[in-house]
């Protein structure tokens, strides 16, 4: 009787140190781009070598319903994605004023051509065009490729595209290939909103809906090349205490001085439990702050204090927000280079 209750002695005592819980909200930071341009590139011309995998057949069909049906209605979907992309594309790098001009070579430039492998052409070739468009850079995008799906249930119909790309970028004075970059990317639509909440909505019919896609892809491929903001999660390490709950809201209402008083009150607590709790969300108002390196400070003081048993998952939580914290140091000191070069 004794070793069962100190077994069930041992398992309160877990419940007790495990009564955290995480608030969930988004931010937006700004993120370095993956590729960095040297800054005498100051003209860029977009061009679509149109090229397709043989085994890319499916161009005249879609799913609906989980049934492949060919379409009733034929039109050219890759020309429109293409334009409808490269258009998306030339719009993002125009916005930051960090181009002079940026040229966008007609669709049906080069005709299309079914290949086994998508390789880079010759050196000759992208000489010739950068020759004709007096750029200093190609952004070429080998290969577009989408494909389009519905269903159509009566509670929640859906649809999607999948999309597939390739994109090179040249450098005239480099006279070489900088960059390649595969693109996969799949754009979902359904009836519910962000809150999963029902709405209204119409589906988008093929035609429309590999537009839509088309614009994003254009959109998250220019994020490659320059930088730009993404919308990232962030918790709030909430707690039983009423303080803490207090703490919380005012947070969420972004008053982080307010809140970071309340939880500095339990940055030496003798419980674990707040201490961690504190340090962890002081560590968030850090770097909503813009303190990144206090904000890593406070994280290596959480995970000190919450090793051991007890504490594990807030341990966990500590450390990949600290992981985290790091990451976001790495993306600013290359997006202060990135500024040092334009």
């Amino acid at each position: 009787m004794k070793r069962k209750s100190g077994l069930l002695w041992f398992i309160f005592l877990l419940i007790l140190n495990s009564c955290v819980s995480f608030e969930k909200f988004s931010i937006e930071v700004y993120k370095p781009s993956g590729l960095n341009l040297a800054p005498n590139i100051k003209k860029i011309a977009l061009v679509s070598r149109n090229l397709k995998y043989a085994n890319d057949t499916l161009q005249n069909y879609q799913v609906r319903n989980h049934r492949l049906i060919k379409d009733k209605i034929r039109f050219n979907s890759d020309s429109l994605a293409i334009k409808t992309c490269l258009d998306s594309l030339s719009g993002q790098l125009l916005t930051q004023n960090r181009f002079d001009s940026v040229w966008i070579l007609p669709v049906n430039t080069f005709p299309r051509n079914q290949v086994k492998e998508i390789r880079p052409a010759t050196n000759e070739w992208y000489k010739s065009i950068a020759e004709k468009t007096g750029t200093d850079a190609l952004i070429l995008l080998d290969m577009f490729s989408c494909f389009y799906s519905q269903n159509n249930d009566d509670s929640n119909p859906t649809a999607n595209v999948v999309t597939s790309n390739i994109w090179t970028v040249y450098g005239i004075k480099e006279q070489r290939i900088i960059d390649r970059f595969t693109q996969v990317d799949t754009l979902y639509w359904d009836r519910l909103d962000e809150n999963g909440q029902y709405q209204k909505i119409r589906i988008p019919d093929k035609k429309s809906a590999i537009s839509l896609a088309a614009g994003v892809i254009g959109e998250n491929y220019a994020k490659h090349i320059l930088p730009a903001w993404a919308r990232v999660d962030r918790t709030i390490m909430q707690s039983s205490d009423p303080e803490f709950q207090k703490a919380t809201k005012l947070a969420q209402n972004n008053k982080w001085e307010e809140a970071s008083a309340i939880w500095q009150n339990y940055a030496d607590s003798k419980s674990k439990l707040k201490k961690v709790t504190a340090l962890y969300n002081l560590a968030l108002a850090s770097e909503m702050n813009g303190n990144i390196d206090q904000a890593i400070g406070l994280t290596d003081q959480a995970a000190k204090v919450s090793s051991g048993l007890f504490l594990s998952s807030e341990n966990e939580a500590v450390r990949k927000y600290s992981a985290v914290l790091y990451q976001r140091k790495n993306e600013i000191n290359k997006l202060n280079k990135q500024n040092e070069t334009r």
